[in-house]
C-alpha cells in the first residue's frame, strides 16, 4: 500500500481516534499552504501586497483541513460547526479580486486534504500554481505589455535634476518624459514619465530607491491596469 492509498476516504473513517494520521494530514496541508502563499507572493504585482494575506492563505488551508476531518461523515457535527462559524462577520475589504481566487484555492486544497485525497490535493496545487504563473508571465488579459506612468516631485533647491537618472537607468527598459510642471515658483518640479521596467518584480525596489533621494517626494506609479497600486 503506497502513501496515497493510506489516505483514501475509506481510510480516514477512524481518523479522529488516530492523532498520528491527523498530524500527517495537517503537515501536508501546511506544506501545500506554503506553496499557495509562495505562488501568491511571486505573482503579485504593484504595492498592495499583504504579508498578513499570505499568512491567512496558509491558515485557511490548514483550518479547512481540520474542519473537514472533524466533520467526517457526521451531519450533526457539520451543522454544529458551520452554525458556530455563521456568527463570525468578516469586514476586511478585498483589495484585489485575484485575492478571492486564492482564498477559494486554499479552501479547495484544504478540503481535499481533509477528506484524505492527498494525490488530488498535491496535483491540484501544482497544476493551479503552474496556471497562475503562466497567466502572470504572459500578462494574460492585459491590453498591452505592462507599462506604467511614473509621477513624482523633485525639489530643485536641495538636489540636481540629474540625481534620479541613475535609478531610472538601473531599473527601466525605457522611459519617455510626458510632462514637467513647475510649482512653488519653480522650486518644485512635478515629473510625469511613461516607463517600462526591465523586471516588473523590481517595482517596489525602484520606488524604495527613489524615495531614498531627499529631493524626491510623492512617488506614484499608475499601472496599465488603469488602477493605482498603493
Amino acid at each position: 500500500m503506497n502513501f496515497f492509498e493510506i489516505f483514501k476516504s475509506s481510510a480516514v473513517d477512524s481518523l479522529i481516534g488516530d492523532p498520528l494520521k491527523l498530524v500527517v494530514l495537517l503537515l501536508v496541508s501546511i506544506a501545500l499552504g506554503f506553496i499557495i502563499a509562495w505562488t501568491y507572493r511571486k505573482t503579485h504585482r504593484g504595492f498592495s501586497y499583504s504579508q498578513s494575506f499570505s499568512i491567512a492563505v496558509i491558515l485557511v488551508t490548514v483550518i479547512t483541513t481540520l474542519i473537514i476531518v472533524l466533520i467526517e461523515d457526521n451531519i450533526a457535527r457539520a451543522i454544529g460547526i458551520f452554525g458556530a462559524f455563521s456568527i463570525i462577520r468578516f469586514r476586511t475589504a478585498v483589495k484585489d479580486v485575484r485575492d478571492i481566487a486564492f482564498i477559494f484555492f486554499s479552501l479547495a486544497i484544504g478540503l481535499a486534504v481533509g477528506v484524505g485525497v492527498i494525490s488530488y490535493a498535491v496535483t491540484g496545487t501544482l497544476v493551479i500554481s503552474g496556471l497562475i504563473f503562466f497567466l502572470h508571465k504572459t500578462n494574460f488579459g492585459g491590453l498591452r505589455k505592462l507599462e506604467y506612468v511614473l509621477n513624482f516631485k523633485f525639489d530643485v533647491t536641495i538636489g540636481s535634476t540629474d540625481a534620479f537618472k541613475p535609478i531610472l537607468d538601473r531599473y527601466l527598459k525605457s522611459k519617455i518624459l510626458l510632462n514637467v510642471e513647475a510649482k512653488q515658483r519653480g522650486d518644485m518640479l512635478a515629473y510625469t514619465f511613461n516607463i517600462k521596467f526591465k523586471n516588473d518584480d523590481k517595482l517596489s525596489d525602484f520606488v524604495a530607491d527613489m524615495m531614498t533621494l531627499s529631493a524626491v517626494s510623492d512617488v506614484n506609479v499608475l499601472s496599465s491596469k488603469n488602477d493605482l497600486e498603493v
